[in-house]
């Protein structure tokens, strides 16, 4: 299953104001996740720096894809 938030991604678009999943990659729970494939093991969240601060870049959030065994859990 694929799910995201993303208008281009080519996953199920849910409502993070309304569902709530709990993402991990490789046991790690990821908290700004933006898109999850546990089929694919594939995620895409939000950068940050090591103060746990948003990186920006040419105007726009950075993003960084992880890879792994991904779980996809409804809360």
């Amino acid at each position: 299953m694929r799910i995201t938030v993303l208008d281009d991604d080519p996953g199920i678009r849910i409502n993070p104001g309304i569902e709530r999943y709990r993402i991990t990659i490789d046991g790690e729970e990821v908290n700004r996740c933006l898109s999850a494939d546990d089929v694919a093991g594939e995620v895409i969240e939000v950068s940050t720096d090591a103060d746990g601060n948003i990186e920006i870049e040419y105007g726009e959030v950075k993003t960084r894809t992880r890879n792994g065994v991904v779980t996809i859990e409804r809360i």
